[in-house]
């Protein structure tokens, strides 16, 4: 048998510290680019993130106004006309008297600041239907009659009255129950006597504070009617910023006298204007006007002239960028000229300038993003009446 050939044995070779050392940068430089590429797509996140949630939170913030604002002056007219231009109403065991007494009343921010918002309207289904006073009320009886055309389920106990004459002060009482005249079944009697079920009204014997002088007369020529206001929801919505520079948008139920509630973060301002009209028997909004000068509180012969209000909120996101921004996002530039202090509120004209936000109380807010938005809301219940 032939031998096979002698083969000497195949030499094993291993990885010599170079290659291991090329295997390292290697593995290294793939590692900082995965980790720049992971750092750049993380931060593009978190900016769509807190982008998100300032476009949520400002959203949040117009929509909750723009739906009670619809709302605003359901209740408070009467053939064509305000009912009150003011009411007087029984707070802490003293008579008060409210004088701006709008649908909305813009009260203007000073130095650029925030404005506030402060709406009223009607919660009753019957509060576009006043009832007349049937009956002189001059306050020795705590009682009010009215005419019961359309049904004794119209008031009912809790309910906050506006008893007054067309353009003339009202007084603001609550119905602590109601009575039903079966001998005359058009008459309607509206109990406000003072008590747990209606704490607004005066004890009977100050009830007289309230009134005008004379009372509340049967006039069938200047009839004195009582508006059914339900709950009466007169609210006031502000933007309270605190000493960290960070905003939130409140909302305050004046009538309930309750603490401020926050809706929305990270609201940092909001501003207001009314839209008016050339006159009261026209629609058109001529143009846009603070609550400054004249309508800085507005004459009661110029209520029916405010036709729309134009709002607009300014959110912010909460990533701190490591550079400041420049362009839009922190300088308006406008017909009316350019503020390097904030964005711009709206487009506007040079005839009707739009109000600036001022956000330089917190030295690195160039270092955020912003967003504003900004809504027309039209007062149908104002527009209706005239």
């Amino acid at each position: 048998m032939a031998r096979l050939p002698h083969r000497p044995p195949r030499r094993e070779l291993g990885m010599s510290l170079i290659d291991i050392l090329v295997g390292m940068v290697i593995g290294l430089i793939g590692m900082i680019i995965v980790f720049q590429s992971f750092n750049a797509f993380e931060g593009q996140k978190r900016a769509t993130t807190v982008t998100n949630d300032a476009q949520e939170s400002g959203l949040m913030a117009l929509t909750t106004i723009e739906r009670e604002m619809r709302l605003a002056g359901y209740g408070m007219f009467y053939q064509n006309d305000t009912i009150c231009t003011g009411y007087r109403q029984w707070v802490n065991n003293n008579p008060v008297q409210i004088d701006s007494f709008l649908p909305v009343v813009i009260t203007n921010g000073a130095s650029n600041t925030s404005d506030s918002l402060t709406l009223t309207f009607s919660t009753s289904g019957f509060g576009a239907t006043p009832s007349q006073v049937q009956v002189d009320f001059k306050g020795a009886l705590p009682e009010i009659v009215v005419d019961n055309n359309i049904g004794n389920t119209v008031y009912k106990a809790g309910d906050y009255i506006l008893v007054g004459r067309v353009g003339q002060a009202c007084t603001r009482l609550q119905v602590s129950s109601v009575r039903t005249d079966p001998q005359n079944p058009r008459f309607l009697a509206l109990k406000v006597e003072a008590g747990s079920t209606a704490p607004a009204n005066p004890p009977a014997d100050k009830l007289n504070l309230l009134l005008p002088a004379g009372g509340y007369t049967n006039d069938r020529v200047r009839p004195t009617v009582v508006a059914n206001m339900g709950a009466m929801r007169r609210v006031s919505y502000a933007v309270n910023v605190d000493a960290n520079h960070n905003g939130r948008l409140q909302v305050e139920d004046i009538t309930a006298g309750t603490a401020p509630v926050a809706i929305a973060d990270g609201i940092l301002g909001m501003q207001a204007q009314y839209g008016i009209s050339a006159a009261t028997n026209t629609q058109e909004v001529s143009s846009w006007v603070d609550a400054a000068g004249s309508w800085a509180a507005p004459a009661f012969a110029d209520q029916g002239r405010v036709k729309a209000i134009r709002i607009a909120v300014v959110a912010r996101s909460q990533h701190y960028e490591k550079d400041e921004l420049t362009g839009l996002d922190v300088v308006c530039n406008n017909t009316s000229g350019t503020n390097d202090k904030g964005p711009c509120a709206w487009r506007d004209t040079a005839g009707n300038p739009a109000p600036i936000f001022d956000l330089t109380g917190k030295s690195d807010w160039k270092h955020y993003r912003y967003r504003v938005y900004e809504t027309i809301v039209p007062l149908r219940n104002v527009m209706w009446q005239y």
